[in-house]
C-alpha cells in the first residue's frame, strides 16, 4: 500500500493523466465534427434534375387524365422522384408545360423547380445545372428528352434508310446524344465532388438492333446506349450510378394513344418512373448498369 518513491520514475509505457484527457477531448472533437459534418448533408436538399420533364400533352390533351398519364414520362418520373423525397428540378424547352407539371408536383405533396433549357445549347445546360445546384445537392439526373420526328412522318411511316435526311439526322442526334454529352459535362463534376449519385438514361429497342423502319433513330439510341456505358466504366468506381433503360415498348402519353391499338398494349409512365427510382436506390453492392423492361403482351423488341 505504499506510494511510489519520491524521484521515482513512472513505468515504461505509462501515459501520463493528462495526456490521455488531451486526447479524449480531441477524438471527441473529431467525432463531434464527423457527426454534423453527416447530419448536414443528411440534411442537405438532394435534388433530382429530370432533363424532357415534359411532354406535348397540349397538342393532344386529355385534360381527364391522370398526370403521370397526361405529361408522359417526363412527368411521371417528375412526380415518382418528388415522392421519394427529391426536390425535382424540371428541365425542357417549353417553360409552360415545366410549370404544369411542377403545379402537378406540387399538388401531390412535392417540391418541384422548372428551369427552360435548350440541351443542344452548352450555356443553356450549364444554366439549368447551376439552378439545380443552388437547390441542394444533385442526387440524380434522368436523361430523357424526346427526339422529334421527321417531318411528315410518324411511327407509322418513318423513312427508310435512304430516305433520311441528314440535316434531320445532325439534328437529331445533337438532341439525343450530344445533348447528354453537355449534361454530363456539367452534371459529373458535382457528383464527383460529392461522392455520387444517379446518371439514368432513357433508351429504347432500337439502341440494341437497328430495324428496317428505325434509320432515322436507331443509330442514335446506339450511339447513347454506348456512352452510357463508358460513363459508367469511368464514374461507377467514385460512386455514380450510371444505368441505362431499355424501354421496349410505347409508352402512354397523349401524343401515343392514337397507337394503342396497332401495339397491343401501352406502358403506363407511372410504372416506368418507378423502374428509375428502384435503380437509383439500388445498393452500390449490386448495381444494375442496363434494364431492360417490357409489356407481357407482346414480344421482346416488339417495335422491330
Amino acid at each position: 500500500g505504499a506510494g511510489r518513491r519520491r524521484g521515482a520514475q513512472p513505468r515504461r509505457g505509462a501515459r501520463k493523466p493528462h495526456a490521455i484527457s488531451r486526447r479524449s477531448s480531441r477524438e471527441l472533437r473529431l467525432t463531434e465534427k464527423i457527426a454534423k459534418c453527416d447530419a448536414a448533408a443528411d440534411a442537405m436538399t438532394k435534388v433530382a434534375v429530370i432533363i424532357g420533364a415534359g411532354t406535348k400533352w397540349d397538342k393532344h390533351a386529355v385534360p381527364e387524365a391522370a398526370p403521370s398519364v397526361r405529361y408522359g414520362l417526363g412527368g411521371a418520373l417528375c412526380l415518382a422522384f418528388a415522392e421519394a423525397g427529391l426536390h425535382v428540378v424540371l428541365c425542357g424547352r417549353r417553360l409552360e408545360v415545366l410549370e404544369a407539371v411542377a403545379a402537378a408536383v406540387a399538388t401531390a405533396g412535392g417540391a418541384a423547380h422548372p428551369v427552360a433549357c435548350d440541351v443542344t445549347d452548352d450555356a443553356s445546360v450549364k444554366a439549368a445545372f447551376d439552378a439545380a445546384a443552388a437547390i441542394g445537392a444533385i442526387s440524380v439526373v434522368v436523361y430523357n428528352p424526346g427526339v422529334p420526328m421527321p417531318p411528315g412522318h410518324d411511327f407509322t411511316s418513318l423513312p427508310k434508310p435512304h430516305e433520311v435526311d441528314p440535316a434531320y439526322f445532325a439534328s437529331a442526334f445533337d438532341v439525343g446524344v450530344t445533348g447528354c454529352v453537355r449534361a454530363a459535362k456539367h452534371a459529373i463534376p458535382a457528383m464527383l465532388a460529392s461522392g455520387g449519385g444517379s446518371f439514368l438514361v432513357s433508351g429504347a429497342t432500337m439502341a440494341l438492333r437497328g430495324g428496317a423502319g428505325y434509320a432515322c433513330m436507331a443509330p442514335l439510341k446506339a450511339a447513347l446506349r454506348t456512352y452510357s456505358q463508358s460513363m459508367y466504366n469511368a464514374y461507377a468506381k467514385h460512386g455514380i450510378h450510371v444505368a441505362h433503360v431499355v424501354i421496349d415498348g410505347v409508352v402512354d402519353s397523349p401524343d401515343t394513344h392514337q397507337f394503342a391499338s396497332q401495339v397491343g398494349q401501352l406502358m403506363h409512365p407511372a410504372e416506368i418512373a418507378q423502374a428509375y427510382v428502384m435503380l437509383h436506390q439500388q445498393p452500390p453492392t449490386v448495381w444494375s448498369h442496363e434494364l431492360q423492361i417490357s409489356t407481357p403482351k407482346t414480344n421482346l423488341g416488339m417495335r422491330l
